[in-house]
């Protein structure tokens, strides 16, 4: 019974027992709990004052982030109007247009650079860049415009060689196949987004034949119609794709040298190694095949009868190079390459061919061959290469030829065919571009001095063609003297070798226009031209007040004000 009684004691010791350690255990969890409820608490109060204080932080930085962008975008403004006053781009400081302007409490720095050379604006810079750093609180918003730069002498100068249109047909154009234009991208002026203008000297839709497959991109065809006035009716035109002139354009005959007097002429030509000096041959003239010639100075070749660049040669114009050709032109799997200091004028009086070849700047990248692409690098452009046809010839761009220049043959058949690919802008009286082929317009060749800127020296006052425009008979020297003798205009035949001017009898190098004109200015020609300059000053005011509405106004593509290219952020964060 003792024995009983033990084990019955023993078995509520054991619970006993049991129910202190459960208890125990309960009460350090609940002191476990505690200490994690305390450190939840702690971590989350500690979590929400940092949450608190980068709030705070990212609040203040916004707002120093929306004064620099904000003191950015009103530097673009001010720029801007800056810029209408005259000799602004004359008088920047290593390209400095103003430097520690207070906009908003922020500190501003606007600089103006040339688009196409990156280097500081001149008055012969025809695109600019205008680029504003704003400082506030240690954070800066840098803030990019482009447009055209102003031009207030536009009055006084005309541009006679319709370097404005990409296609300029006197009669027809037709785009056969799935044949394309559009803009060079790799043209620094293409940033600007303008439209690419094509269409007949008429103004007429009669004698276009543009293909289903063809495409034109970012194009508007000339129409004859009334300039637009204003932004809106810019837009309107832009949508309908179409660019009002109003009036038919007249394009003048391509130079045609007469043979040189007093020269002796060998009986043919071999350019072959260095070509430094002047030649004229009564017969042939050709680059041998495989061969290689350099033409170094300003220099003319003057071909009685047909000029070959034959298959593997290579031609590479280092100085201005005029070269006529009085019979045909023939550049058969050749190349032709101008050097950055070089300029080519090809006056061809008979038919042109060029197959499988190459024409154009020295290429940076010697892969690129021929591209026909669209992108193909840039290398100087279209301005150094102009061909002109000055007969009803033909000419032939065929067998996957590149051509980097101008072609202008206002009474020849001009056609692009065989993948082959032109980058410039053609003109001619029948311009026919076949299935896969393309034209690559570079907007650098247009100065805003001709047909489409009711503002330039072709139109008066009132609206109409200045008279002795239609007048110019050819684009040589003697016919552009004489109009600026008559109007006291300054013509821009820019499609013309620099430092080289064809007149009908000779060669003019290195010469001086304005001293030219003097010495055939009368008087009363020279009054003409004061009297038009003082009624340019008084246009002046006028054009000033129109601009300062347009250019802060920024309409994209239409070449008028400037176009926002969007901030950088340099220090500091934006979110």
């Amino acid at each position: 019974m003792n024995n009983s009684h033990a084990a019955v004691g023993t078995r509520m010791n054991a619970r006993m027992n049991t129910r202190a350690r459960s208890r125990a255990q309960q009460r350090g969890v609940a002191v476990i709990l505690a200490l994690i409820a305390v450190s939840v608490a702690t971590l989350l109060g500690l979590s929400l004052a940092t949450s608190r204080d980068a709030t705070v932080a990212t609040s203040s930085n916004l707002s120093k982030v929306a004064t620099a962008r904000a003191a950015a975008a009103s530097g673009i403004d001010l720029a801007s109007a800056m810029l209408l006053k005259a000799d602004a781009l004359a008088s920047l400081n290593d390209a400095t247009l103003f430097n520690g302007v207070s906009i908003n409490g922020a500190n501003v720095r606007a600089e103006v650079r040339d688009i196409e050379t990156g280097r500081p604006a001149t008055n012969e810079s025809s695109a600019i860049e205008i680029i504003v750093h704003a400082e506030a609180d240690g954070l800066v918003q840098i803030a990019r415009a482009v447009g055209r730069a102003p031009m207030l002498d536009a009055p006084m100068r005309a541009d006679l060689d319709c370097s404005e249109f990409a296609l300029l047909g006197t009669s027809t154009i037709a785009l056969l196949g799935d044949a394309h234009v559009s803009v060079w991208n790799k043209s620094p002026l293409a940033v600007l987004g303008e439209p690419v203008r094509y269409g007949l000297s008429s103004g007429s839709a009669t004698g276009l034949n543009i293909g289903r497959a063809a495409t034109l991109h970012g194009c508007v065809e000339l129409r004859q119609d009334s300039f637009t006035q204003g932004k809106e009716e810019f837009e309107q035109a832009l949508a309908t794709k179409l660019c009002p002139i109003p009036a038919a354009i007249h394009v003048p005959d391509g130079p045609r040298p007469e043979r040189p007097e007093g020269v002796d002429a060998v009986a043919s030509l071999m350019l072959d190694g260095l070509v430094a000096q002047s030649a004229t041959s009564s017969g042939d003239a050709r680059v041998p095949a495989r061969g290689s010639a350099t033409m170094r100075g300003a220099i003319t070749i003057d071909i009685g009868g047909n000029f070959f660049v034959e298959r593997g040669a290579r031609m590479f114009v280092e100085g201005a190079t005029v070269v006529v050709v009085r019979g045909n032109t023939v550049i058969d799997a050749g190349t032709v390459e101008v050097g950055q200091t070089g300029s080519l004028t090809i006056i061809a009086i008979g038919d042109l061919s060029i197959d499988g070849a190459f024409v154009g700047g020295a290429r940076s990248d010697p892969s690129e061959i021929r591209d026909a692409s669209g992108q193909a690098n840039y290398d100087g452009g279209a301005s150094r290469v102009m061909i002109f046809s000055s007969d009803q010839g033909r000419v032939l761009i065929a067998d996957g030829s590149v051509v980097k220049g101008q072609i202008y043959a206002p009474q020849a058949r001009v056609d692009v065919e065989s993948l082959s690919a032109v980058y410039g802008r053609i003109l001619g009286k029948e311009i026919v571009l076949h299935e896969g082929v393309a034209l690559y317009y570079d907007p650098t060749l247009d100065g805003r001095l001709g047909w489409s800127n009711a503002e330039s020296g072709i139109w008066t006052e009132s609206g109409t063609v200045v008279t002795a425009v239609r007048e110019v008979a050819k684009l040589d020297d003697t016919s552009l003297l004489d109009f600026a003798a008559k109007t006291g205009l300054e013509p821009e035949p820019s499609s013309i070798a620099e430092a080289s001017v064809v007149t009908e009898t000779q060669t003019i190098r290195d010469a001086n226009f304005d001293d030219r004109l003097e010495q055939v200015s009368t008087e009363s020609t020279k009054n003409i031209r004061m009297l038009r300059k003082s009624r340019l000053m008084q246009r002046l005011q006028e054009l000033k007040r129109a601009h300062l509405e347009s250019a802060l106004k920024s309409v994209e593509g239409s070449g008028s004000g400037f176009v926002s290219l969007g901030f950088e952020a340099v220090k500091g964060e934006d979110d």
